[in-house]
């Protein structure tokens, strides 16, 4: 009973120590900014005055390397071929279908719920600034499945007798730091899937993709349609819709059969592909 104890407050501890660094990286980069901003005025600089947007462009894009240096220097996740492991290319493409078709299902069943988007008018404003377009559709996408993927839910799936619980509380913990309703609910079941893809496959690379395709999609819908409701553009009639989710929910399930038929079992205690026994 100890034991366990001592296990799950280290696995808290490990969890809390990549979002403390994550959420200070932030706010030291947004007040950052913002002192710089402050002096611009002061001294009527031009040269270093920011408007808020581009403000909190640059301090998400600066606070995604810092935390991408941090979490590689540090040993959270190593740089090496055997993060990016060898996919085979019809895996890589059915993982990738897989992540496509859940964002789509995923995006309209919220639509249809209708949770707030606190964050709408702030992705609007930084889809139009090329620092934050590149942060949302590519830098984020990379730190992200680095963090919770690579980091945390590679910790828990080492050190957990079932990989369920890395998976789960990864995509939880995925979810809640978006602090946005809309994207707590999309991000944790989208987590399910990244996570459940990275357990199957041991390799980042699948997540990666799809991650900066789900960013890259939202980026431009912005571009493209505004701030006109998604809901308008997909999920219009319902008598068509819903037959069309369920037949899409159905082609995911197969989908993800056939994933899991096609790679060989995953090792116990978990690893990500040629690396070596953990010690436990």
């Amino acid at each position: 009973m100890e034991e366990n104890k001592n296990s799950i407050m280290a696995n808290a501890w490990f969890i809390a120590k990549v979002l403390l660094w994550y959420f200070f990286y932030q706010m030291a980069c947004v007040l950052g900014f913002k002192l710089l901003a402050w002096v611009g005025e002061a001294t009527a600089c031009s040269a270093i005055s920011f408007s808020d947007n581009a403000s909190l462009c640059g301090s998400l894009f600066l606070s995604a390397l810092l935390m991408l240096w941090h979490l590689t220097t540090f040993g959270y996740v190593k740089i090496s071929p055997r993060i990016f492991s060898e996919v085979k290319p019809g895996i890589l493409f059915r993982t990738v279908l897989l992540i496509f078709g859940s964002m789509y299902l995923f995006n309209v069943l919220l639509e249809w719920i209708k949770l707030p988007d606190l964050m709408e008018n702030t992705f609007m404003d930084m889809s139009d600034n090329a620092m934050g377009v590149m942060s949302m559709a590519l830098l984020a996408p990379v730190v992200e499945e680095l963090m919770f993927r690579g980091a945390i839910q590679g910790y828990l799936m080492r050190r957990c007798s079932t990989p369920w619980v890395g998976i789960a509380v990864s995509a939880l913990v995925f979810g809640l730091i978006h602090m946005n309703p809309q994207q707590m609910v999309y991000a944790t079941l989208l987590g399910v899937v990244f996570g459940w893809i990275y357990y199957r496959t041991r390799s980042l690379l699948p997540v990666i993709a799809g991650h900066i395709l789900n960013n890259s999609v939202a980026v431009m819908t912005m571009k493209i349609w505004g701030n006109e409701d998604i809901e308008a553009v997909t999920a219009d009639d319902s008598m068509v819709m819903i037959p069309f989710l369920l037949a899409l929910a159905v082609m995911l399930t197969l989908l993800t059969i056939k994933i899991n038929r096609e790679l060989p079992a995953a090792p116990r205690p978990w690893r990500e592909v040629n690396e070596q026994q953990p010690d436990m």
